[in-house]
């Protein structure tokens, strides 16, 4: 009558929101890192302005860029200052200015796809659409998951870079009290310490969004594998899923279009015992008459067996013991029985040929041969 009930997810309330908030964080920090790896191009291509004088304060962003963005092009004096980097150069690095490039490169157009995916995450977690819901997860998921992957490999790639530069920068001394000559230019070892711990920090996001990214992964993941093997998801307002919140799964269902029947049923068996709840309506048939109609009928060879006899006419039930028969409740009314009693109490016709006047006028009966 309702049709199939349709399917849903359950609490989806708590699956909204955290796809809500996967699906914003995600769109903001695609946004961010977008624009990051496009500077990190630029700067490899020597189309971004450094600084036209170096200073004590311009020292670090100079060895930073030197480091890992400046490529193979020269810079005007007046966008870069050059500098004996000598001792810089002396740290071999694990990713040089080219092969960190390629990573940028690849690493912006997981950024677009992670900020695509996190908008359908937003649009199409839907509770009456669940392939939908589980496409928009899977997709996020998948991304997210590279992201987290590529970003604990930046991150322990920089992690080594910083210890080599601090191994390097150990070998000098930086007072003139100790044994040896302070060397200036060890400086430039510091800042490319410094500068590879920044980009460390850069790539797990500040540790604290890395771990945010992973935990929202890690929920949604196991909240995609529950709807996807999830056989009961039923729904609706006559058919409540179990194991649900709802108060509608308290209550029975609804029968509106549905009547209660009452069976009478006919008895004509010594065996039965009525109950003292019940009221029984007694009907009385002339057992001969009805016999005797079967036998003249011209169609009785063509008529039910049943009607031949008035023992096949009645269906008797097997008779019902006071031990088996069920009890009934007490809230239960009374039901209406009806008892059929074959009786003779109707005279039988009498189909004899009447007197017949003789010669004499005297009434005679026929004589019987």
């Amino acid at each position: 009558m309702y049709g199939q009930p349709s399917t849903g997810i359950k609490n989806f309330d708590s699956l909204k929101s955290w796809s809500i908030w996967a699906g914003v964080l995600g769109v903001v920090q695609a946004v961010i890192w977008i624009g990051l790896t496009i500077t990190a191009i630029v700067a490899y291509t020597c189309h971004i302005y450094i600084t036209n004088d170096m200073t004590y304060g311009t020292f670090v962003k100079t060895i930073f860029f030197d480091v890992y963005f400046h490529g193979s092009c020269k810079m005007s004096p007046a966008d870069y200052q050059s500098y004996d980097s000598t001792i810089l150069r002396s740290v071999q690095t694990v990713f040089d200015p080219t092969q960190l490039l390629i990573w940028d490169c690849v690493y912006l157009g997981v950024s677009v796809c992670w900020f695509v995916v996190s908008i359908v995450l937003l649009v199409y977690v839907r509770k009456d659409c669940v392939k939908l819901t589980l496409g928009a997860i899977y997709s996020w998921a998948f991304f997210v998951a590279a992201i987290c992957a590529m970003d604990v490999a930046a991150g322990v790639i920089f992690g080594v870079d910083f210890s080599r530069f601090h191994a390097k920068a150990s070998e000098y001394n930086a007072n003139d009290v100790n044994a040896g000559a302070v060397n200036p230019n060890a400086a430039q070892l510091v800042a490319g310490g410094v500068a590879a711990m920044a980009m460390m920090i850069i790539s797990f996001k500040g540790f604290i969004m890395w771990l945010i990214n992973f935990g929202l992964l890690v929920y949604l993941l196991v909240r995609a594998v529950r709807i996807s093997t999830d056989k009961d998801r039923s729904d609706t307002l006559f058919m409540p899923r179990k194991n649900s919140n709802e108060i509608l799964t308290t209550r029975a269902p609804i029968r509106a279009y549905e009547e209660e029947r009452v069976n009478v049923q006919a008895y004509n068996n010594d065996a039965f015992l009525p109950e003292t709840r019940s009221t029984a309506e007694t009907i009385e048939v002339n057992e001969e008459a009805i016999v005797r109609a079967a036998h003249m009928s011209r169609d009785a060879s063509l008529m039910d067996r049943r009607f031949r006899s008035i023992d096949a006419f009645q269906q008797y039930p097997a008779p019902n013991s006071q031990a088996t028969r069920p009890v009934r409740q007490s809230s239960q009314a009374p039901v209406q029985e009806t008892v059929v009693v074959a009786t003779s109490g109707f005279p039988m016709p009498d189909y004899s040929p009447g007197l017949s006047p003789s010669s004499n006028g005297i009434l005679r009966h026929p004589q019987q041969y």
